[in-house]
């Protein structure tokens, strides 16, 4: 079978949906299906190149709206290249719009993946909303399966509420054999001298939606209780500057910002003593990283957003967003859940699974032999 994946980024860009669909991906190819990228052009990435196995069509950016890059040539090589299916992976404005056509004018089953909602900003967004909510429609509407990955956000989403009869839920997934209690994380340790601290670790990238201010705030907090504390910020992203400036202007110690491979990981999770996802929207759909951090035995704080209760579920602890208080004395608590992230992972959806467990390849097959 001929998958065409549609994206908006892909690896090496970074980011849930990125990883998300790389991990699928090699699922695929692991089971000898054939693999199609169809993403945007970066500067640092080639126009056409095969990767562990994948074809990869990458297309100039022209704009960018709603987190959205617009680049026509997706939709061009879409019509060119041969395949059996389109995956399409929300949100993504425009490669919606080209995903849509395509799959009508070719005649290619729809499936479409719903990450996220798209959390707009209303003023600077008004006048574009009416275009992208009807096409949303449109390609929902036309899609033989919606996936999701909770049922929380199913149910939290008025988007999808409108279409519960279509929609599968399927989790992500982390695989054991790379994030497991066995990983040491002694070289992260002695990388940054924190041999006698207790490490909180946040991994994500540094973007608004994160929170990231708020677990600063919250560690300052933490701090004045825990003196041999310290905060690991491991991650980029455009509010990297302003979280130095303002865990510089608290003039909290031990705060350390560190860019992470793909690679390194496993380790940061086996070096933290708990793992905090401070999230403050809707954006954070799932929270793999809670997932990733569980499979490596620690206790997790999360926020009540999104999915992020139906992935703890017990196995940590859940603040409302935005909270400094309930934060700081959740982590100056971790002790007492840190045996539930030790034992309750493996109830946790998507633990220890792949693709094919997980439904996302069944789903692919079934509706591509039933459109023959």
């Amino acid at each position: 079978m001929k998958i065409a994946q549609v994206t908006k980024y892909f690896y090496p860009h970074s980011g849930g949906i990125e990883t998300h669909v790389f991990g699928i991906c090699n699922g695929f190819i692991e089971r000898g299906h054939k693999v199609l990228i169809f993403t945007s052009n970066e500067p640092w990435t080639k126009r056409r190149e095969r990767l562990y196995g994948m074809r990869i069509f990458r297309s100039s950016i022209f704009f960018t709206l709603f987190n959205g890059p617009f680049a026509p040539g997706i939709f061009i090589d879409l019509m060119k290249e041969d395949y059996d299916l389109i995956h399409l992976h929300l949100p993504d404005p425009f490669n919606s719009i080209f995903a849509l056509i395509a799959s009508k004018l070719r005649k290619k089953p729809l499936i479409v993946t719903y990450h996220a909602d798209i959390i707009k900003d209303k003023r600077r967004h008004k006048p574009f909303k009416f275009f992208y909510k009807f096409f949303l429609n449109c390609v929902l509407n036309n899609a033989r399966k919606i996936i999701a990955t909770s049922p929380n956000y199913v149910e939290g989403s008025n988007v999808l509420k409108r279409f519960k009869n279509k929609v599968e839920i399927v989790p992500n997934f982390v695989y054991i054999g790379r994030f497991n209690p066995r990983l040491k994380g002694a070289g992260i340790i002695s990388l940054y001298s924190l041999e006698r601290k207790r490490i909180i670790l946040f991994l994500g990238r540094l973007v608004p939606y994160k929170g990231v201010e708020y677990l600063i705030k919250a560690f300052k907090k933490v701090k004045d209780k825990i003196k041999d504390s310290a905060l690991i910020i491991a991650g980029d992203g455009p509010l990297k500057g302003e979280l130095k400036k303002l865990s510089q202007d608290l003039q909290i110690d031990d705060v350390l910002f560190v860019s992470v491979t793909e690679e390194d990981l496993p380790q940061y999770y086996a070096a933290c003593d708990v793992f905090v996802l401070p999230s403050v929207t809707r954006q954070e759909a799932f929270g793999i990283a809670l997932l990733e951090a569980m499979a490596c035995g620690k206790p997790v704080i999360a926020t009540n957003i999104g999915g992020m209760p139906y992935v703890v579920n017990g196995a940590g602890i859940i603040v409302e967003p935005k909270d400094i208080n309930a934060l700081s004395s959740a982590i100056l608590t971790w002790k007492k859940s840190q045996s539930q992230g030790r034992e309750g992972i493996q109830s946790r959806p998507g633990y220890g699974k792949d693709p094919e467990d997980l439904s996302v390849f069944s789903i692919l097959v079934k509706f591509t032999v039933s459109s023959r």
